[in-house]
């Protein structure tokens, strides 16, 4: 049997000192996150602030062209979008978004593509290139009169619902919530999607008697100047903290202290230096809007009395057509996004871990992505 070679990630790592532009912005250059992770060692102030934040999304049906029509109340200039939708149709290979610039990005098949018949971008991947990808501003008056004249998108995106409906395939599933709690339910019950409000409520566990790494996060060491594999020293160190992370967040056994695996089973060793203490996991898992994933961030960031370091982690959805908005130099949305091709298999995480130092509070910050995903060439 032939077993194919897993999927090639790339991770990149960077790291700072708190506050930082990068955190300040992060939840908004990840628009769509399907589940957050936070561990840290068991501190009853830090689990009392975070597990009280909620949150709420929609899982419903909807016609694109419904969405299209009613952009003008979600969509405004400043803010851009209040709303944040993402289709999740199995069935098709097209698929769509609206992300927080007010930006609906279609990601189409070939025949869906000459159908609809809009000016889009090839996918910069041989093996993807006939698939295109268009982005569509609704933020009011985003294009001259002349050009909106030429793009009958109204027009287009009903006939596009009226084939899809043709063919048996029905209204789009999709996921949507808006910036808080309260316009989330009024754009539900505006669409009669009431009944189909979720909320999402923090699940806490706690790991008793484990192996806890004391965290320390120095700057990456200048590879012009690498003596002795410092880098290479730095790097093998950040990723065994990382690995602890992602291993505390799936309560894995081989952290406890008294895990007495067979070798010829496992064999792992937590990062030194550690001490036993008990570990609290919260999880929100469900469709979360970058201002409720912001303001976990927040909390994490501001707390005064926090323990000695909290990590989060981020599982973004790697079948959406836009997976990461770029920051302008004034700290605003980018226009465009690095091209990727959606895939429900795919790789698109990232994790920060912040550790209160001697005299300061440091971050380390570590990105993972597919091969399919331009974002860093």
């Amino acid at each position: 049997m032939n077993i194919p070679p897993p999927t090639r990630q790339r991770v990149q790592i960077s790291t700072g000192d708190v506050p930082n532009h990068k955190i300040q912005s992060l939840a908004s250059a990840h628009p769509f996150t399907q589940q957050l992770n936070v561990v840290f060692p068991a501190n009853e102030a830090t689990q009392s602030a975070l597990s009280t934040l909620e949150t709420a999304y929609v899982k419903a049906t909807v016609e694109l062209s419904s969405v299209f029509a009613q952009a003008r109340t979600f969509v405004q200039c400043d803010p851009p979008s209040t709303l944040t939708i993402l289709s999740t149709d199995p069935h098709t290979d097209d698929s769509w978004c609206l992300d927080p610039r007010g930006l609906l990005t279609l990601h189409l098949s070939p025949e869906s593509y000459q159908t609809l018949g809009p000016t889009g971008k090839k996918l910069p991947f041989k093996a993807h290139a006939e698939k295109h990808t268009v982005a569509l501003p609704l933020v009011p008056n985003p294009e001259s009169v002349s050009n909106q004249a030429k793009t009958p998108w109204d027009a287009a995106l009903a006939a596009w619902d009226q084939r899809r409906a043709q063919a048996g395939e029905g209204p789009w599933s999709v996921l949507y919530c808006a910036n808080d709690e309260r316009a989330t339910a009024r754009f539900a019950n505006d669409n009669k999607h009431g009944e189909l409000v979720r909320r999402v409520r923090c699940d806490v566990r706690t790991a008793q008697n484990v192996r806890v790494p004391v965290v320390s996060l120095p700057a990456r060491p200048n590879a012009d100047i690498d003596a002795g594999g410092a880098v290479e020293d730095w790097e093998a160190d950040m990723g065994s903290l990382f690995e602890w992370m992602g291993l505390a967040g799936l309560g894995a056994q081989r952290l406890h202290a008294n895990d007495r695996v067979d070798p010829y089973v496992a064999v792992y060793d937590s990062p030194a230096p550690s001490v036993v203490g008990d570990v609290t996991h919260l999880r929100w898992r469900g469709f979360l809007s970058p201002v409720f994933v912001q303001s976990v961030i927040d909390a994490v960031v501001s707390s005064t009395s926090s323990p000695q370091f909290v990590s989060i982690t981020s599982h973004a959805f790697p079948a959406a057509p836009v997976s990461y908005i770029p920051q302008t130099k004034d700290g605003k949305p980018a226009a465009k996004s690095p091209p990727r091709v959606p895939n429900p298999d795919g790789e698109d995480a990232w994790c920060m871990i912040v550790a209160r130092q001697v005299d300061s509070t440091r971050w380390c910050f570590a990105e993972s992505i597919g091969p399919l995903d331009t974002r860093w060439g």
